[in-house]
């Protein structure tokens, strides 16, 4: 979330320096030769600033590309450990079950055995 927003703020800085520049560049006419010469200093400088900007947000966009595939992986462990963690609890109640009616089994067929046992007496 922070390499999306550093990318769009980066991305918002190179327009707002592109708009100076184009700013710049407008055909008004200068009224000194001195005032021209800061114009086309001050676009050369937001030129080069545009640069400096646009390599920036080429890193934070590569940034940005990464993080996403670093919280898609983790977000794929995080699936599968979920997945494979209910199967384990399932398997484990199924064998408590099982474990259950066992001993109901042994113990019913145990009471059954007595009976039979107390009736074979008479």
């Amino acid at each position: 979330m922070q390499a999306g927003n550093h990318c769009a703020s980066l991305e918002n800085n190179a327009q707002r320096i592109k708009n100076l520049h184009a700013e710049t560049r407008q055909n008004d006419v200068a009224a000194t030769a001195g005032s021209l010469a800061a114009k086309m200093e001050l676009s050369d400088r937001l030129l080069k600033a545009s640069d400096v900007v646009e390599e920036s947000v080429q890193v934070a966009m590569q940034n940005l590309a990464a993080a996403e595939r670093q919280n898609l992986a983790a977000q794929a462990i995080h699936d599968g450990t979920e997945k494979l963690l209910k199967s384990k609890i399932s398997s484990l109640r199924k064998r408590d079950i099982r474990q259950q009616d066992l001993s109901s089994n042994i113990l019913y067929n145990i009471g059954n055995y007595k009976r039979r046992e107390r009736r074979d007496d008479w």
